[in-house]
């Protein structure tokens, strides 16, 4: 079972990358990715563990994207050469600081609202890179007493619109790549660009254009994805012409309960 969507500490993620190559090997997988949002810094760690464990790796990277409509779309991208990974960087840059300012944003506005949080307590939280997100404002307020979990009431009370259609308190918002553009940018460096959990956002409308741009695959197999998505991820990709991945979306006590090798898949697609 190869497991081609996991996130690290470089990233929101708890583990290292050696720790979950680690943790791969011991749970029998095939092989793993690393799929960390907008930063490919975990990269040379992995690298490291596969040849330490003897385990296949893939290095990755999901890129936050933003359809015209407002909608999130998440774009994976694999086996990006060395001499092109600078470019997907610099990139991704901007998308990493407007993040990390919309969190600090979203800290001040819960301090002003009288939230016992501090921007110390949220760093603290963070991994090598020093990137932040909305799971490490949860973990401070489970740490306080506040509430007993990530995504429950008080999750989406804080960061989800609300039933009158305002937006939550500490809603994020940051400016985030055009989904064709994306693409072009993995495909000029080098690599294969898939659509990431198309089910999740409602991506599918975008498809065809993704292909025009270079789309390489389509993630069909996902925590998010009912059976009605990956059905329509599998006959897109047949209609398109487009190779199938899959994988857990692993993020630790910073995710939704999965587990490594959660929704992978039994074939290696780059190896075709």
């Amino acid at each position: 079972m190869f497991d081609f969507h996991v996130h690290s500490h470089w990233s929101d993620g708890e583990f290292s990358p050696r720790e979950l190559v680690r943790a791969a090997k011991e749970a029998g997988l095939s092989g793993l990715a690393l799929t960390d949002h907008d930063t490919l810094s975990g990269l040379p760690e992995l690298e490291a563990a596969g040849k330490e464990f003897s385990l296949p790796i893939y290095g990755g990277i999901e890129i936050s994207c933003r359809q015209q409509d407002g909608r999130q779309l998440h774009l994976l991208a694999y086996q990006i050469p060395p001499e092109g990974r600078r470019a997907v960087e610099e990139f991704c840059r901007p998308i990493r600081l407007a993040r990390k300012e919309a969190l600090l944003k979203s800290i001040r506005r819960l301090r002003s609202a009288g939230y016992p949080i501090t921007e110390e307590q949220v760093r603290a939280l963070a991994g090598p890179s020093g990137e932040l997100c909305k799971q490490y404002i949860m973990q401070v307020f489970i740490d306080a007493g506040l509430c007993t979990e990530l995504y429950g009431p008080h999750y989406r009370h804080l960061f989800k619109t609300q039933p009158d259609g305002s937006p939550g308190i500490a809603t994020l918002s940051f400016p985030a790549a055009v989904p064709e553009e994306a693409v072009r940018l993995v495909v000029s460096a080098g690599g294969k660009a898939v659509l990431a959990h198309p089910g999740q956002y409602g991506n599918f409308a975008g498809l065809p254009g993704l292909k025009e741009a270079g789309l390489w695959g389509v993630e069909a197999s996902h925590p998010k994805h009912c059976p009605k998505d990956t059905e329509l991820c599998l006959r897109l990709a047949a209609e398109y012409g487009l190779a199938l991945t899959g994988g857990s979306d692993f993020h630790g006590r910073y995710g939704e309960g999965e587990e490594l090798g959660d929704c992978g898949i039994e074939q290696d697609p780059f190896s075709s």
